[in-house]
């Protein structure tokens, strides 16, 4: 059981004793379910021993080739040191993100999330074990001791011809602990059965994403001794690749590359944790990659091919092995500077350990993303941020390389249980005065908007507003409702975080990163008067299109035109004095375009869109 109701209203009772109008809450639901796949394998009718899964890999879906559901979440955020990167959640949320009930509230806790394997042929072997890790919390809500995390074994048919269950462990809500290790050893004919299963399943409140459990490396095999339960023998990753950035985790390419050596870290923290009971030779290498090829290899000496052999102790004896003497270092060049105004890259870290280690975990990577937006957070929240108090004001630090211009802000609000879509709010961009934020360059009355669980809302800025050196990026309050902005709390960024609730700024006391994104980009401002403010009539037919379209005026005039992408960057610029001004297609690629018309000291922008 969770008592959750203060939840309910948004009230954390911790958040209220030692900070009054900043606000930390859990979150109702979970957008990145929505968003993501399955990994669907081909099953066969009964598996083959070993059994095993980390839960190493991209998918928030468990591997449907060992699993029959996909209640949980398999992701790599919520585990707090985990045995392995990635972990398996359980919470009060269903295979859709969505409470199970939104209205069981303040009730004892009830069934929710249940992971199932498939058939598992046990019938050769005369004794099995089955090891797993596990931990309450983990950087989600702390499960009550009315909740409960139990693992079950089938063990026959009824009457009815359902499948029988008995309880082999359970185990009550709590704090934050650190992982702990479960093994049952059994040797039951009842369970020595060619269609074996087992399954986990929580108890929790089912009105929001609440009390959450993290299970990681589970492991069904033959037992032949205790060495067999004694460690595993993996040496793996524990943590996604660390930021290659000093200050974002994204930022505009043309930005970074003014000012490559104050925006790349000069080297990078790589934990490894050896699962086993002796020291392990391990070879270690990253890789970049542009559009499939190689750019960047580490280490440099002895070419493509090389790694880095170091002896990892056991996690017992050393706890998580850090790559610091000498540390992995990052070089200027890894990324290839060129003229474009966008980049991607994909990083690669890699070990190469014992023939007989889990190979699964041993490689992780991400996209470095070089497009028009400064951003802090990884796109994933955890929780979610906001304050009680009506004209309080949030600001965001940012800094530019170069002058440019801010075209719109992206905001991801999380939905809650109760709805604030069309509550308005104060967007604001401050410009810098002694490390603060000064004055106001620009404010804009705007509302709540939830787009698509999980991604970015777009405020379109009715001017360019052009911006030198620091500037910031906010929220004013009209209201006293909390705005729950998305709040990433694997990535720390609250040195330029600013809250101010009438007493002057002061930096926010949460770790974490506010999901607000600027987008810039470097020309004369575009949006001006957006959207149409001028009285310029224009007709577009057919919108969308997918071969061409016709822009329709009421008279022959002088005016230029200009197509823009979504992100503000310059596509074709004409004249005509027509009343018809064909559009083709050409190379436009599938998307959303604005058309800038000016006719003298007129000027309007039109959305279009191109199909398929």
């Amino acid at each position: 059981m969770n008592n959750k109701f203060f939840l309910f209203f948004y009230f954390s009772i911790n958040s209220l004793l030692v900070f009054c109008q900043e606000l930390e809450f859990d979150l109702f639901n979970n957008s990145n379910l929505n968003n993501s796949y399955r990994i669907n394998n081909v099953v066969k009718y009964s598996l083959d021993l070993p059994f095993i899964d980390d839960f190493s890999y991209n998918s928030s879906y468990p591997d449907s080739s060992l699993w029959k559901n996909n209640n949980v979440y398999v992701n790599q955020c919520y585990g707090v040191n985990p045995i392995t990167i990635g972990v398996a959640t359980f919470d009060g949320l269903n295979f859709n993100g969505y409470p199970y009930d939104v209205n069981l509230i303040n009730i004892d806790a009830q069934p929710a999330d249940t992971l199932t394997s498939h058939y598992i042929d046990l019938s050769v072997i005369d004794t099995a074990y089955l090891m797993f890790f596990y931990q309450p919390q983990g950087l989600g809500n702390d499960p009550q001791l009315g909740d409960s995390l139990l693992l079950e074994f089938s063990d026959g048919i009824d009457s009815l011809g359902n499948k029988t269950w008995k309880k082999m462990w359970s185990h009550e809500g709590s704090i934050l602990q650190d992982f702990k290790k479960i093994v049952i050893v059994f040797s039951n004919s009842n369970f020595l059965v060619p269609d074996f299963q087992f399954r986990f399943r929580n108890f929790a409140t089912i009105s929001g994403n609440y009390d959450h459990w993290n299970i990681d490396y589970v492991k069904l095999d033959e037992f032949q001794s205790s060495i067999d339960t004694s460690n595993i023998n993996d040496v793996a990753f524990v943590e996604r690749t660390p930021n290659i950035l000093t200050r974002y985790t994204e930022m505009p390419w043309i930005h970074f590359v003014n000012d490559v050596s104050s925006e790349l870290n000069d080297s990078i923290d790589v934990f490894l944790r050896n699962n086993s009971n002796s020291i392990q030779s391990i070879d270690y290498r990253y890789d970049i990659y542009q559009n499939n090829n190689l750019v960047y290899h580490y280490p440099l000496l002895g070419g493509v091919n090389s790694t880095r052999n170091v002896d990892v102790p056991p996690f017992y004896i050393s706890g998580l092995y850090n790559f610091n003497s000498p540390p992995i270092m990052l070089s200027d060049q890894i990324f290839p500077v060129n003229s474009s105004d966008s980049a991607k890259f994909i990083f690669k870290s890699s070990i190469k350990s014992d023939p007989f280690d889990y190979k699964l975990n041993d490689t992780v990577s991400h996209i470095q993303h070089f497009y028009s937006h400064f951003s802090y957070d990884d796109g994933s929240a955890e929780s979610s941020y906001g304050i009680n108090l009506s004209g309080a004001s949030m600001a965001y630090e940012f800094k530019l390389n170069r002058p440019d211009t801010i075209r719109l802000i992206q905001i991801k609000f999380t939905e809650m249980s109760s709805n604030l879509h069309d509550h308005e709010f104060v967007l604001t961009i401050w410009d810098e005065a002694s490390g603060l934020p000064g004055s106001i360059l620009y404010r804009d009355t705007c509302k709540i908007i939830y787009k698509d669980r999980g991604h970015f809302v777009n405020y379109y800025l009715k001017k360019g507003i052009g911006a030198i050196g620091t500037f910031f990026v906010g929220i004013v309050q009209i209201t006293d409702d909390v705005l729950n902005i998305g709040f990433d709390k694997n990535n720390n960024s609250m040195d330029y975080m600013y809250y101010n609730i009438g007493s002057g700024w002061m930096n926010s006391q949460f770790a974490g990163s506010w999901m607000i994104r600027p987008i810039v980009n470097y020309s004369d401002p575009i949006f001006s008067g957006y959207p149409n403010l001028n009285n310029i009539i224009c007709d577009i037919f057919p919108n969308p299109f997918s071969i061409s379209t016709v822009l329709k005026f009421p008279q022959n005039r002088d005016r230029s035109i200009i197509l823009f992408d979504i992100m503000g960057r310059k596509i074709r610029s004409w004249s005509s004095n027509s009343k018809i001004v064909n559009l083709e297609r050409g190379v436009l690629n599938e998307g959303i375009y604005f058309v800038q018309i000016t006719e003298g000291e007129n000027k309007v922008v039109k959305k279009i869109i191109v199909n398929r």
